[in-house]
């Protein structure tokens, strides 16, 4: 009868230990996240519900260890004066199966969970839309696909650079890139991501994703925002999980979540609107390129481009005054032009070292009009602030987009004859003679020959101007303007 009576107490105890630890593990289920970002995905919820059972049952097990821990110093401690040896158990098969086969069972259900989970968030959701991301040391660049069909305004293709109208060929949407990732609630989004050097891993905590990026391969990770940014967190921070470098804390970027589409679309339309109407002055289109941090020479170069905030990396050479050195330490050691030195170091970055720097940079894979927009605009990076060298502006302009010389020379051509046949019509109504209308006549023809011979000067001379004005082409872009004539240009 005490045996039995012995034996019930000890089931109820066992229960109500039992019971303590299960409300242990869900006081830390419950707890703990708490110290974690928002869920901002649908991924996260399902993510952190996998979490929450894993602290349930951590937090029984760690509750249980240490209270059997304390409960044995506290039971089994030597009493004073006692010098014996413990008591010798040679083990429990009961015991043993129970603590095998317990632990075995919470393996392959958390198995099943998990693989459920990773399935789940994997799988292709309907209206998902892919986004690339590009690693590069030290920086993230997110390229998108931006349907033609949302932009405002009707567009004539036919009229737009010949670059532009190879990328809507393919889906009739533009190539847009930015250093931040945009999205908008409800938007289903795979990421497909590469490297352009070593091995990185994009993280976004509050989205609960990593995934390594790995050279030669293809990675993807897919995610459906659900929380838009609030004051309290105006963006979610991007970091790469990889150590890739001496620089590897500072390739950061950001998550913004809009709201909704239309909010989607006012960000992306200006940058939009860029690709479509270039700038034709090759020094403000290399400006804005390399002042929109979507290529990672910021991380690595010291340059003054922008007077609030310049770039300060230490990895590369200083680009201050390189307008200077290419013309002349850089040319006499290469035996190349200046502005054929800057070409060929941008793109082929292994292909001239700089004295005291190796060969880190990565190739950016930057187009041949990109790279001659920033040539030129490197060009005016002198300690006189007068350019170095000059690119063909002329070449540029009829290869890479915008309108050309002649044809701006030719509207003004057109603008200036209109200007001296509305003076003509006028004279005439004031005068109503014979003499005075031919007068008039012959005096405003000659007036729009001479105007018309101006205007068409005058765009070759604005154009050396703006060649030779690297001081306020560089102060002008703002910050904003950067990252709308940033993209794909």
């Amino acid at each position: 009868m005490n045996s039995m009576n012995l034996s019930s107490r000890t089931i109820v105890i066992i229960a109500v230990v039992g019971v303590l630890l299960i409300a242990g593990g869900f006081i830390f289920a419950q707890a703990v996240p708490l110290l974690f970002p928002p869920e901002a995905s649908a991924e996260a919820k399902q993510v952190d519900d996998l979490f929450r059972i894993l602290l349930i049952i951590g937090g029984a097990i760690f509750l249980l260890v240490q209270g059997l821990l304390v409960f044995s110093v506290w039971r089994f401690r030597a009493k004073p004066g006692d010098t014996s040896e413990g008591i010798v158990l040679h083990g429990n098969t009961t015991l043993e199966i129970v603590w095998t086969a317990i632990p075995a069972v919470i393996v392959f259900v958390l198995t099943i969970l998990s693989y459920q989970v990773f399935v789940s968030i994997q799988s292709p959701k309907e209206g998902e839309v892919q986004i690339q991301a590009t690693a590069a040391r030290f920086n993230w660049s997110f390229t998108y696909a931006a349907p033609i069909s949302i932009f405002p305004e009707t567009v004539d293709v036919k009229t737009l650079p010949e670059s532009v109208q190879e990328d809507l060929a393919d889906d009739n949407a533009l190539t847009i890139t930015s250093q931040e990732l945009h999205t908008f609630v409800g938007q289903p989004v795979e990421m497909v991501m590469q490297p352009r050097d070593v091995i990185h891993a994009l993280w976004i905590p509050a989205f609960r994703i990593k995934q390594d990026v790995i050279p030669g391969r293809i990675t993807n990770v897919r995610f459906t925002p659900t929380l838009a940014n609030t004051p309290d967190e105006p963006t979610y921070p991007i970091r790469c999980a990889e150590l890739c470098g001496a620089n590897h804390g500072m390739m950061t970027s950001v998550v913004i979540v809009h709201p909704d589409q239309a909010a989607f679309n006012a960000w992306i339309i200006p940058l939009m609107d860029a690709v479509l109407h270039p700038p034709t002055d090759p020094v403000i289109v290399g400006h804005n390129l390399l002042a929109s941090n979507v290529y990672p020479c910021f991380t690595c170069h010291t340059l003054n481009i922008d007077a609030v905030q310049p770039w300060a990396g230490n990895i590369g050479p200083s680009l201050n005054g390189i307008g200077d050195r290419a013309v002349g330490s850089r040319a006499a050691a290469t035996g190349l032009s200046g502005p054929d030195y800057v070409y060929q170091s941008v793109h082929d970055p292994t292909a001239f070292l700089v004295p005291g720097y190796g060969p880190l940079m990565p190739n950016l894979g930057l187009d041949d009009c990109k790279i001659r927009a920033i040539v030129a605009y490197l060009g005016t990076q002198t300690e006189s602030g007068t350019p170095a060298y000059t690119i063909d502006t002329e070449a540029y302009a009829r290869d890479c987009g915008g309108a050309s010389a002649a044809e701006a020379t030719a509207e003004a051509t057109a603008e200036s004859t209109l200007s001296a046949e509305s003076t003509s019509e006028s004279t005439l109504s004031a005068e109503s003679t014979v003499e005075a209308t031919s007068a008039v006549t012959s005096e405003s023809t000659a007036e729009a020959t001479t105007a018309s011979t101006e205007a068409t000067s005058a765009p070759t001379a604005s154009t050396i101007e703006a060649t030779s004005a690297p001081a306020e082409v560089t102060a002008a872009p703002t910050r904003d303007a950067t990252a709308e004539a940033t993209v794909g240009g």
